[in-house]
């Protein structure tokens, strides 16, 4: 009987245990989203190079300590942020390559540009500072945020534990020369020839061309609406405010000749 009472107990403290783990677990995720959330408005705001912890922690309504229970520092938390914003666009990007030869060319296309002028409008204040650096891009470049983080976990990181999070893996986007804006115009030209395959797409088109035009027309439209407003643009540069129907536009008028008939 006092072994059945030993046994008892104990299963009961496992069970207390693991509910208290899943109970943390459940609390910390929140928290966790909560700073995210903060951290990518503060960085909007402010550019990311002027942001501080300190205002994230305010904005976040958690002291600035508890930033580094879920972050291992200060370049995992910015890069968690980042992570936030430029996700928007590789899931566009990856819904693209998944439509080729479905729909129709000027139907996915409008919708991936409409999309992406809303993400350049949220992305250009926030990097804004960091074209005047010189020495940050080299940073970037060279895989700072990635190597920044894995010396800030001292070893193997733990695949379990959430990106960013001490002894977690990296967060934020892809690093090095070959990331960021770059692998989003790879996904583009590699649609584009998906479809020249399906004979959806002219042979003799220029998709790396394409692919720059279409995302070069849409960081040009957030940049205008950003610096000169959208009545300005409206007047001077002649181009709608309305994502979609900017993009409608850009597409076709990108995507003439190429279209076989």
């Amino acid at each position: 009987m006092a072994a059945g009472r030993t046994a008892g107990k104990a299963a009961g403290k496992a069970q207390g245990r693991a509910a208290g783990k899943a109970t943390g677990k459940a609390a910390a995720e929140p928290m966790r989203e909560r700073i995210l959330a903060a951290a990518v408005e503060v960085i909007r705001a402010r550019g990311i190079t002027a942001a501080t912890t300190k205002e994230i922690a305010r904005s976040a309504g958690v002291s600035e300590g508890s930033l580094y229970n879920h972050f291992a520092n200060k370049t995992a938390l910015f890069a968690a942020a980042l992570g936030e914003v430029t996700a928007t666009a590789r899931t566009a990007m990856a819904a693209l390559a998944g439509s080729a030869g479905q729909g129709t060319v000027e139907g996915n296309l409008t919708r991936l540009a409409a999309g992406m002028v809303r993400f350049y409008g949220e992305l250009l204040p926030m990097i804004g500072p960091v074209l005047a650096d010189p020495d940050l891009i080299a940073w970037l470049r060279a895989d700072g945020p990635v190597q920044a983080q894995q010396q800030a976990a001292g070893g193997a990181a733990d695949p379990a534990l959430p990106p960013g999070s001490p002894g977690g893996p990296p967060a934020g986007p892809p690093g090095g020369p070959a990331a960021g804006p770059v692998l989003g115009h790879a996904a583009l030209i590699g649609y584009l020839e998906a479809e020249q395959r399906a004979g959806r797409l002219d042979g003799g088109a220029a998709p790396p061309s394409i692919a720059a035009a279409l995302l070069g027309g849409c960081q040009q439209h957030a940049f205008l609406i950003r610096l000169a407003g959208p009545e300005a643009v409206a007047a001077g540069a002649r181009l709608p405010d309305a994502p979609e129907e900017f993009a409608g536009r850009l597409v076709r008028t990108v995507l003439a000749g190429h279209l076989p008939s």
